[in-house]
């Protein structure tokens, strides 16, 4: 079954986010209480322990700051690491396909469900079999590339090649 009080990587890890945002509003409310004292006061002796627990505040903020930041920057946590365990990665040469011609499809499409003239949009179409090709022959170049260097092709040209 499902346990609702079970926390997911991500809730764990939004958890921490908050504790740490928290923290740091209250090291920043203790710097501008430090700062406000300091401005306040003339009595040297004052000065000098306030100017030391604003320091002290400082530092306790950047590291707080830096470790959100390192939270922030982890991806671990969206990584599904046991199915890349189980899936190993298999390489497959590259698949070849023969161009395809959708001008006519299009110009029939357009006639049958608009009821305009194809003839009408010669030039957009053109221009959109022009795109494609330019971008199928971008993404068969990367694949290609990956395949020389040994390294397995990203999902997205994959699928972006089939296009």
């Amino acid at each position: 079954g499902c346990n609702p009080y079970a926390q997911t990587g991500r809730s764990k890890l939004q958890s921490q986010r908050v504790t740490l945002n928290q923290q740091i509003i209250k090291a920043m409310r203790l710097r501008a209480g430090a700062e406000n004292l300091l401005r306040a006061t003339d009595n040297s002796k004052v000065r000098e322990t306030v100017l030391l627990e604003l320091s002290f505040v400082n530092s306790n903020l950047q590291l707080l700051k830096e470790e959100l930041e390192g939270l922030n920057s982890s991806v671990e946590v969206y990584q599904n690491e046991k199915a890349a365990l189980c899936f190993p990665l298999i390489p497959l040469g590259l698949k070849e396909t023969k161009e395809v011609d959708f001008v006519t499809s299009l110009r029939d499409f357009i006639e049958e469900h608009y009821g305009e003239d194809p003839a009408e949009y010669e030039d957009e179409i053109l221009d959109l079999m022009d795109l494609r090709q330019v971008r199928t022959h971008i993404v068969g170049e990367l694949c290609w590339l990956f395949h020389v260097q040994g390294r397995p092709v990203p999902a997205i040209q994959r699928e972006a090649s089939v296009l």
